[in-house]
């Protein structure tokens, strides 16, 4: 992974083109290695829509204007221009280049690869599952891999026809594209000068401010042969020289190094002589928890603790810029202070915790803006922190000790975060559309299992951190606990728990959400058993008698039979309409014609099985109907979470949030049916009739 310096700069974001030109030059000047130029188009669902719809011109103009203008400086080929400009097409991407772009980006149309509909409500509730639901995700990574394919060879015919043999040949080729001329044109703009070829000035023998990784690759010089040696219990470095900030990305670079070692680098058989490795159930390696640790000192620059990995810690005492812990996935990073400045302790910049996956941060100080934006799975604990704190969290837990700001938790669908809040001034601040705030000192289970969870996260912000404020709150915790509250997010409320549910549907909408997860379970078997080769249940034979048979087991071949025998009608039929009503099908083509309609989840056998798996609901009440709703989405959650194989994260606030419900439900319906018991409680009648 490269680590560059990446500036994004909104080319024609409602700015003078001059204003754009000389901003690029001074972010070229600077070090940047990649510029971004980005236009009117696409933009994060998130974003209010008069935003999307006023703001910003085409990007096509300032990517003509900022190659121009650093080819006649001599910085072109200092840096890499990153257009982004809605590209859909092989054409669009060309056209790009020609006009000076080196890379490009796909945003709305990979997300579109990927299931998104565009419903612009990511933050609120995304129907496809890609933000907020993961667990109604039902997109094929596969199809966006061949979609960039599409694209690629799409690519390469238009630039043979061109006579040029790479994009890089393209590169500011601008004589080769040609402006229309039509009379409808918005304001009659002459565009020419997009089009003008500019001699590229080249320098030579630059002197460049390039990227400093020079405290990484000390690091790595003392890291690399303990660990080869495979002997030390555990390996602690004190980087004595004083960080500035210079020094950006500290640790990143490092924990990139030991990840590939750990994976690529190092033999069997040393990873299994040495003290500091695990392996999990997965054959992955990763050291044990805390067995390397870094101490650094001073004011360290941008992303500090970038991409921490498991058994990391990264300890500093001073300060830090933006970024601190982006992209965490496992380790802890502390920040701790230099000393003084107790009251309005700022130690570490904005966004926070950017992204981060895992692992741990606890800042003996106050935070800027948007602390933990993005979190997906790390446990943070901060004494402060500015507006738009805990933004579009989806996982991980936050406690903050210390002064907040506006927007707290907005667009939060997931996790949790424990404020304290002695005078009470919370409720100005939150954002109500997001989260619903509750005292954590409040008697239901939910709340008990916060205090423990909060209670924790302190201990060991005071252990890695010796925080006076932390430890003043610890020692007179039964106090304390009074003033703070935490946050659950409303989207979780709205959709997962059962009393938001059966009062946002109607009994059909909830019979039909039932019936289609338990068909499409069904389907899922069958489809993985066909494409795979493999029997059901390991070629299990109906037997109730047989003293170690499971009525699991009975239930997946009951069920089986079923939607086999509902495939085969509706494929016998089929048949019938082309070869006529007397042809004798034979046995193999109707199989392998009822095994195309379950693979390509024909509407026709859909709906028949839909029809079916409704007359097992028809006892249930709306509210009971709600429950196994609820129910079967705590399962796909859980199974989600599962399957993003982040092993490294806490997940306070939602594992209590996930017990609470599953208790909730078990309350209210008592043995919660599995799916495939549920859809084999249609009648033993109908499935006879249907495989006569």
């Amino acid at each position: 992974m490269d680590l560059q310096l990446v500036v994004l700069v909104a080319a024609a974001q409602g700015v003078g083109l001059a204003v754009v030109q000389h901003a690029d030059h001074g972010l070229a000047k600077a070090g940047a290695d990649l510029i971004n130029i980005a236009g009117n188009t696409g933009g994060t669902g998130a974003a209010q829509v008069t935003s999307l719809k006023n703001t910003g011109r085409a990007a096509e103009i300032g990517l003509a204007e900022v190659h121009q203008a650093l080819c006649r400086t001599g910085l072109r080929q200092k840096v890499k221009l990153r257009c982004s400009g809605a590209h859909q097409t092989g054409s669009d991407v060309v056209k790009s280049a020609l006009m000076g772009g080196d890379s490009f980006e796909f945003g709305t149309t990979a997300l579109m690869m990927l299931k998104c509909v565009m419903a612009k409500n990511c933050n609120v509730k995304c129907p496809a599952g890609l933000t907020t639901n993961a667990e109604a995700f039902e997109g094929d990574p596969r199809a966006l891999a061949q979609y960039l394919i599409n694209v690629a060879h799409e690519v390469r015919g238009i630039l043979a026809s061109l006579g040029l043999k790479s994009l890089e040949e393209a590169r500011g080729r601008t004589d080769l594209l040609q402006l229309l001329k039509h009379q409808n044109n918005v304001g009659q703009m002459d565009m020419n000068r997009m089009l003008a070829v500019q001699t590229e000035r080249r320098i030579d023998d630059p002197v460049y401010l390039e990227a400093n990784f020079e405290v990484d690759d000390a690091l790595w010089e003392q890291v690399r042969p303990q660990l080869l040696a495979a002997s030390a219990q555990t390996i602690s470095i004190d980087y004595e020289q004083r960080l500035s900030n210079r020094n950006k990305t500290t640790g990143g670079q490092l924990a990139i190094d030991v990840e590939r070692l750990l994976q690529h680098g190092m033999d069997p058989a040393t990873a299994e002589k040495s003290p500091m490795i695990e392996v999990d159930d997965r054959g992955h390696r990763k050291l044990k928890p805390q067995t390397l640790r870094v101490n650094t000192l001073g004011a360290a620059g941008q992303s500090y603790g970038a991409f921490c990995n498991a058994g990391m810690v990264m300890h500093h005492k001073g300060t830090a810029n933006d970024g601190v812990g982006k992209s965490q996935s496992g380790g802890i990073v502390a920040i701790v202070s230099p000393g003084g400045g107790e009251r309005e302790n700022a130690l570490i910049g904005n966004f926070a915790l950017f992204g981060a996956t895992g692992g741990e941060l606890f800042v003996e100080g106050q935070a800027g803006d948007r602390f933990c934006v993005r979190n997906s799975g790390a446990t943070a604990v901060i004494e402060g922190v500015g507006d738009f704190g805990c933004e579009y969290m989806t996982n991980g837990a936050v406690l903050n000790l210390g002064r907040f700001g506006y927007g707290f938790c907005n667009g939060m669908s997931g996790g949790v975060a424990y404020q304290y809040d002695p005078e009470g001034l919370l409720e100005m601040f939150y954002s109500r559309d997001s989260v619903s705030l509750t005292d954590l000192s409040s008697a239901d289970p939910l709340s008990a299992q916060h205090r423990e969870a909060a209670r924790t996260m302190l201990e060991r912000h005071v252990h890695h951190t010796g925080s006076k404020r932390g430890r003043a709150i610890l020692d007179n915790w039964e106090a304390e606990v009074a003033h703070f509250r935490y946050a659950t997010p409303l989207a979780l409320e709205d959709y997962q728990n059962y009393q938001h549910i059966v009062a946002k549907k109607s009994r059909k909408d909830l019979a039909d959400e039932m019936a289609f997860a338990m068909v499409s379970h069904q389907l899922t078997k069958l489809k993985r058993a066909i494409q795979d080769r493999e029997p059901l249940a390991g070629g299990a034979v109906p037997n109730p008698q047989a003293p170690d048979f499971e009525p699991a087991t009975m239930y997946e071949l009951v069920n089986t039979s079923a939607v086999l025998a509902i495939a085969q009608n509706v494929a016998r039929d089929r048949l019938a309409k082309t070869m006529g009503k007397d042809a004798v099908v034979a046995p193999l083509s109707l199989d392998i014609a009822a095994q195309k309609l379950i693979l390509t989840e024909d509407f026709t056998v859909l709906s028949k099985l839909s029809a079916f798996a409704k007359t097992a609901l028809t006892s249930y009440s709306d509210e009971e109907l709600a429950v196994l709703i609820s129910d079967k989405r705590m399962r796909d959650y859980k199974r989600a979470l599962f399957l993003r194989n982040v092993r490294l994260a806490d997940g306070f606030g939602t594992f209590a949030w996930i017990e609470h419900q599953d208790q909730i439900n078990r309350e209210r319906l008592g043995a919660i049916p599995s799916l495939d018991e549920l859809f084999a409680k249609a009648s033993s009648a109908e499935i006879v009739k249907l495989a006569s």
